[in-house]
């Protein structure tokens, strides 16, 4: 630092255990899980579960809050384990459901000050982050990189805990050099792939809505993804999850393709998985011994 004093720790904002809960890691003589798990990917809504030693969090919240809490269950996850829930950015399909979720479960909603003004969410328990500073959510470490996106304040997410580090990329116009300084090498990088160029061309979206998407704080594109993952990526064994796939500009085969190969042509071993439109999947964590990149494309998880 220059005036020889420590790099302060990382600040916690989380909620207290339920009563009864078992604490951090599980009980002794079993393993917690390490689960990433897509809940809703697409225009209709987004959320992404991540729970590891016994602690989660949920990256958005883009759904209504009983459809999240039935594919909570419906995925076997536990909602005693959720800590908090994250928000990238004020838009509905990311921010719909983050109140009642908030005050059903007792968990706070945390988004910078930016994202928590245009929620408007002032009567519910919410925790503030400073991007670019590290905080922490139970076991998660986490840190908010900005991205440009037509909304107030919209961020990234770098998100580690001792079993897993994971990047959220989603909703962003290109990817900065801050964002791959700080998610390269993450052991999962769920990013967006939004739309192929070509497919846009011929999109029956209105010619402002395809400027939109197609400008510099818009989405990005299959070969911006595609690009996106190779600077992601840090010689060895790496998963990408494709999200917010668009059901009309965007093919599921097409979107795993140009990354896969990108990959490939690269020498990188990669998995490459692809949530289908508006739906959910279960990342296979730990399942990345790949010589080279490997495609797949995700299931449902539930409707």
């Amino acid at each position: 630092m220059g005036d020889g004093r420590a790099p302060r720790p990382p600040r916690s904002i989380c909620r207290p255990a339920f009563p009864g809960e078992v604490p951090r890691g599980g009980a002794e003589g079993t393993t917690a899980p390490v689960r990433v798990v897509v809940l809703a990917s697409g225009s209709a809504g987004n959320a992404v579960w991540l729970e590891a030693g016994g602690d989660a969090v949920v990256v958005d919240a883009g759904l209504p809050a009983e459809t999240l809490l039935r594919r909570l269950r419906e995925t076997g996850c536990s909602v005693q384990a959720l800590r908090g829930v994250l928000l990238t950015h004020e838009h509905d399909d990311h921010a719909r459901g983050a109140a009642t979720l908030s005050r059903t479960l007792g968990v706070p909603v945390l988004a910078n000050e930016g994202t928590l003004r245009a929620c408007g969410l002032d009567r519910v328990p919410c925790g503030r982050f400073v991007n670019l500073q590290s905080f922490r959510v139970g076991r998660w470490t986490v840190e908010a990189v900005p991205v440009p996106h037509d909304a107030a304040d919209p961020v990234a997410f770098v998100l580690q805990a001792p079993e897993l580090r994971a990047a959220v990329v989603t909703d962003l116009g290109h990817v900065s050099e801050a964002l791959v300084e700080r998610a390269r090498g993450c052991e999962v990088v769920l990013l967006e792939a939004n739309y192929d160029l070509r497919l846009l061309g011929v999109s029956p979206y209105p010619w402002p809505v395809r400027n939109r998407i197609l400008g510099c704080r818009g989405h990005l594109s299959n070969d911006a993804a595609a690009a996106a993952a190779v600077r992601l990526h840090a010689g060895r064994p790496q998963q990408f999850v494709l999200l917010h796939v668009s059901e009309v500009n965007n093919l599921v085969p097409l979107a795993r393709d140009v990354v896969a190969e990108s990959l490939r042509r690269h020498g990188m071993a990669a998995q490459v998985q692809v949530v289908r439109p508006n739906q959910g999947a279960e990342v296979p964590v730990g399942r990345r011994q790949c010589p080279r990149s490997r495609e797949k494309s995700g299931g449902n998880c539930g409707g």
